[in-house]
């Protein structure tokens, strides 16, 4: 099988932590989580990547805000020794799904990509979701009101969505990723886990585009995750004594399970076509056999029949084998991902 290439776009508005996050994610996953490991293809970015993860650790700095200019990654992500699958990620500055086009050149730069993705990371401030918690959970927020600028990218993520599933094709995974998680207790007083489970309960009326009546197609994933326990303190300078990272991986993991359970179904289809055809040329061949002549004049018509039965053997074998391990995957990553909420056509999928 394949090592299978995943196209991953992170979005965020401004602040909400997305690029410190990859870092973090970065870091853990490099020391290896569960016998999971990622690694840049690239030795420089790698070195980059440790060196502003020492600052953090050092001197409490955070990484730098994301530029005009889209940062890219290349990463591989394994489970032992064995890849799992290469990340083309890309992390746009936070008001890019928020600028008018042709405010900055990533504003077209970002439309272009969602086109592509097979996965979306769309980062939510935990500060801002405290806030939505505390005030009821309510639907039908105030689009100029809102600091996580969900109105802005629904419209950029539903325009992916609408021409993919027109076109017939995959819709990308998405995972909403609630960064500095420590915040969603300081913030409502309630412990963390019960805010969660608040936040999952009325998901539909914060993002209905992703767990609504209106998500036709769409896979999602609600991570909570957080670098640390750093308070609502000045984000750009922390404590480091209390960096605690927690479920950084996650996120990377549902992007495969995702990427590997389209590949299912893509599979089954071909396996289906394969065997519509094995049909087909076998009754070819029967045919070409039938009656004395038929024996004694077509036989470059059947040897053509043969060669093309014994083509389509291999590649429904081929195909078979492929599919067989991306359902073994699947399991070991659904391990992984236990307890983690998956809402799939609005609906949140339980165990």
């Amino acid at each position: 099988m394949t090592v299978p290439k995943l196209t991953l776009t992170m979005l965020g508005a401004s602040g909400s932590g997305k690029t410190a996050y990859l870092h973090g994610m970065y870091n853990r996953l490099s020391m290896g989580v569960q016998g999971y490991y990622l690694y840049a293809t690239d030795p420089d970015l790698d070195l980059d990547l440790a060196e502003h993860w020492a600052e953090l650790r050092r001197n409490g700095r955070m990484p730098q805000a994301t530029s005009e200019d889209p940062i890219g990654y290349e990463f591989v992500f394994r489970r032992g020794m064995r890849d799992l699958m290469t990340i083309d990620c890309v992390d746009f500055r936070g008001n890019a799904a928020v600028d008018r086009r042709g405010a900055a050149k990533d504003v077209a730069l970002l439309k272009d990509r969602l086109a592509v993705s097979d996965s979306i990371i769309v980062a939510l401030d935990s500060e801002h979701v405290a806030e939505w918690i505390k005030h009821g959970a309510p639907g039908n927020l105030d689009r100029f009101g809102d600091p996580m600028e969900l109105a802005r990218f629904n419209l950029a993520i539903s325009e992916v969505f609408s021409n993919r599933l027109s076109a017939g094709d995959p819709v990308p995974g998405v995972t909403v990723l609630l960064t500095k998680a420590d915040l969603l207790a300081e913030r409502t007083g309630m412990r963390a886990s019960e805010a969660l489970q608040v936040a999952v309960r009325n998901l539909r009326n914060l993002v209905p585009w992703l767990a609504g009546d209106e998500a036709e197609g769409v896979t999602m994933a609600l991570c909570a995750v957080q670098l640390g326990n750093f308070g609502a303190a000045d984000r750009t300078t922390v404590d480091a004594s209390r960096i605690a990272p927690k479920n950084l991986h996650l996120p990377i993991i549902f992007s495969l399970r995702h990427y590997l359970s389209e590949g299912i179904v893509r599979n089954r289809q071909e396996m289906s076509r394969l065997s519509e055809s094995l049909d087909a040329s076998r009754g070819e061949l029967a045919a070409l056999s039938q009656g004395f002549f038929g024996g004694l004049f077509k036989g470059a018509q059947k040897t053509s029949a043969r060669q093309q039965i014994d083509s389509l053997v291999s590649s429904s074998s081929a195909t078979a084998a492929d599919l067989q391990k991306a359902q073994d995957r699947c399991r070991d990553l659904d391990e992984e991902l236990r307890g983690i909420p998956v809402f799939r056509d609005g609906r949140l999928l339980t165990d």
